[in-house]
């Protein structure tokens, strides 16, 4: 009976052992000469303009943008050329992803369009809604190399107090290849 518990033991750590294949790969990494994207301040926003610079401030970083706006007792702000965006590369934009901390806002739209039609939107893109984040990845819009303007609208939640603030991050991906919205991890 012990060489039968023995045997029975023996052949479960058999079973329960793992076999590995092991491959290597090599990756090489490389400058690009020209980014796909590059944001910048629009005609409309400070530090640009210094008479929009009181109530928004849209920078263009190496990676995106940060943008610094005010919200009021208003049914909403609308902040016109707030940005630019410089398309080297033809490709397919998306909201990846969205976090938001606070509440101040209840809806929050961003608008992409053309500079020689900035009145006609190219890509909307809804980052929050009923104060909630949007779900995402949404759907793709094309863009063409060329220029844009991004224009940003702000609901926000009623009565704006001394302690409305938010935070909202947005990662936006960008498909060179094909229209396809890709989940990217963050």
């Amino acid at each position: 009976m012990i060489v039968g518990l023995a045997v029975v033991a023996a052949v479960a750590s058999i079973v329960l052992a793992d076999v590995i294949f092991v491959y290597t790969g090599q990756i090489n990494v490389e400058p690009m000469t020209t980014a796909p994207l590059v944001f910048s301040t629009g005609p409309n926003a400070g530090p640009s303009s210094t008479s929009a610079e009181p109530y928004i401030n849209f920078t263009g970083t190496n990676s995106g943008f940060t943008v610094n706006l005010v919200i009021a007792n208003s049914y909403a702000v609308y902040y016109y050329k707030a940005g630019e965006l410089t398309v080297n590369t033809a490709g397919y934009i998306y909201v990846n992803s969205i976090s938001i901390s606070g509440s101040a806002v209840n809806t929050l739209t961003i608008y992409i369009a053309s500079s020689s039609s900035p009145n006609t939107p190219t890509c909307i893109f809804t980052i929050i809604s009923g104060g909630a984040a949007a779900s995402t990845p949404s759907g793709t819009c094309s863009l063409s190399a060329g220029t844009y303007y991004i224009h940003i609208y702000v609901a926000p939640n009623l009565p704006v107090t001394s302690t409305s603030t938010e935070t909202v991050t947005v990662t936006f991906g960008y498909n060179v290849i094909q229209g396809a919205s890709v989940p990217v991890p963050t």
